[in-house]
């Protein structure tokens, strides 16, 4: 996918969330999007299914409601991202740096998080356990 093509997606997808006759929803299933930077990116209920996002910097992006499911996200920057109701299942998320992310209500079913790295409470939160 053309970077060009990406903002366009982008800008119609910032016009949906706002009013949503306006504008288009993100559908970015299936793409190539290795190595892409979208740092604070609002994301909001994006279609990213079996999207390849192998090292992208996605630092403070909003991924809120977004559908990742079966999403590649090995080795991606997911730093301070807020993944809150965003459905992960079947994501592989190896390597990923998840530290400061926001996990409620996160669907992880058989995500693949070996050797990411994320916080115990954030890790907690997504599996949805009870502190002591």
């Amino acid at each position: 996918m053309a970077p060009y093509d990406l903002k366009e997606i982008l800008r119609r997808h910032g016009r949906w969330l706002k009013k949503p006759a306006d504008g288009q929803r993100a559908d970015l299933i299936g793409a190539d999007l290795r190595g892409v930077k979208l740092e604070a990116a609002d994301l909001r209920e994006a279609d990213l299914r079996e999207a390849d996002l192998t090292g992208a910097i996605l630092t403070k992006a909003n991924l809120s409601g977004a559908n990742l499911t079966s999403a590649v996200l090995r080795d991606a920057d997911l730093r301070g991202a807020d993944l809150s109701r965003a459905d992960l299942s079947h994501a592989d998320i190896r390597g990923a740096l998840l530290t400061s992310a926001v996990f409620a209500h996160t669907d992880l079913w058989r995500a693949n998080l070996m050797g990411c790295t994320i916080s115990p409470r954030a890790l907690h939160s997504a599996l949805n356990c009870k502190s002591r």
